[in-house]
């Protein structure tokens, strides 16, 4: 089996995106943005590098992703970084065993956000590859330390 930044290769290339955010009903609902992305290599495949405007609700906010292996720790990160805040989130997990899912969150590293009450907003992503051309990636929060978590975006990832 493959390790490091090696198990994140089927990320890399163009993709067309199908992009939802989750309605107040439970539902997923689509979004306008994103619709394509580019992941590239960076610093000869050490890590991967994406910039991707999404849209809701009339406002588009470019973001900023770099994914990095730490070969000591034996742990997948993910820096994150948007335009409307510039807020610098840092999640970090590893893959869950015997899948193709790799699981991230901010509830370990001090990055996560905070509500209009000052109380920490844990953010977690899986990204799932689920076919050689395909993988998609949900994003949840959680708002109890990370016991529980409720998703509120996905990315269906198709390569172009």
């Amino acid at each position: 089996m493959t390790t490091g930044m090696e198990r994140l290769r089927f990320m890399i290339g163009e993709w067309d995106i199908e992009a939802h955010i989750m309605s107040e009903n439970g539902e997923w609902m689509d979004i306008p943005l994103p619709k394509e992305t580019t992941i590239l290599p960076m610093l000869d495949g050490a890590c991967h590098r994406e910039e991707m405007p999404v849209s809701y609700d009339g406002i588009t906010t470019r973001l900023f992703f770099s994914w990095s292996y730490d070969k000591y720790r034996k742990v997948y990160r993910m820096i994150s970084c948007d335009d409307a805040e510039g807020m610098m989130g840092v999640l970090e997990g590893n893959f869950e065993d015997g899948t193709d899912t790799v699981v991230i969150s901010d509830v370990n590293t001090g990055t996560s956000a905070l509500d209009a009450d000052g109380q920490p907003v844990f953010r977690c992503l899986a990204s799932t590859k689920t076919s050689e051309d395909s993988f998609t990636d949900v994003v949840s929060e959680s708002y109890d330390g990370g016991q529980s978590w409720l998703p509120v975006f996905r990315a269906i990832h198709i390569r172009k």
